[in-house]
């Protein structure tokens, strides 16, 4: 997971000069992570604290095209009386729809397609999952000034889990303006 971060990071600061072109932007986020599941009977529930890298590029004022790489944070629980372990680490990519509400605030929605890994752990072994499928999410970015931007944010994650949502605040930086 270590070789993922640092390829992001790298891609990143890479693409540095690219990225002065306007409408190019970068950012991160944290927030909590709900995480439930039952399985024969038992269920477990969690909302472990997560966070995100992302980078994206506004089209123009109403579209977005917006990667991300997520970490859910750790769920832990006790199902039958053993801990259960369970984290999601993934990289999203997303359409986003925005829809300008003044000079300095937007909505936003979006829909993509998340892949990764789902690692879990019981009775002290952990398997590592393959983890994809769509994601959907909502919020509301507010421009600080012309290149700081503080952004809410809400997804969902179509996944094997009952459910997967996380809610979040972050910021982004816009290059080029």
């Amino acid at each position: 997971m270590l070789r993922k971060i640092l390829l992001l990071a790298s891609i990143m600061l890479l693409a540095g000069p690219a990225a002065m072109a306007e409408g190019f932007y970068a950012g991160a986020g944290v927030g909590v992570t709900q995480i439930e599941d039952s399985d024969q009977g038992e269920s477990y529930k969690d909302s472990p604290f997560g966070w995100r890298l992302l980078a994206g590029f506004d089209v123009n004022e109403n579209f977005a095209v917006e990667g991300s790489y997520i970490n859910s944070g750790e769920a832990e629980d006790d199902i039958l009386g053993e801990n259960v372990k369970a984290e999601l680490s993934a990289f999203v990519v997303s359409l986003v729809g925005l829809i300008p509400m003044s000079e300095t605030t937007q909505l936003f929605g979006k829909l993509g397609y998340y892949s990764g890994e789902t690692e879990v752990t019981v009775f002290g072994i952990t398997l590592d999952e393959d983890a994809d499928g769509a994601t959907a999410g909502a919020g509301v970015r507010f421009d600080m000034n012309n290149n700081f931007v503080i952004r809410g944010d809400l997804d969902w994650y179509d996944s094997d889990l009952d459910t997967l949502w996380s809610v979040g605040v972050g910021f982004q930086y816009s290059f080029g303006k």
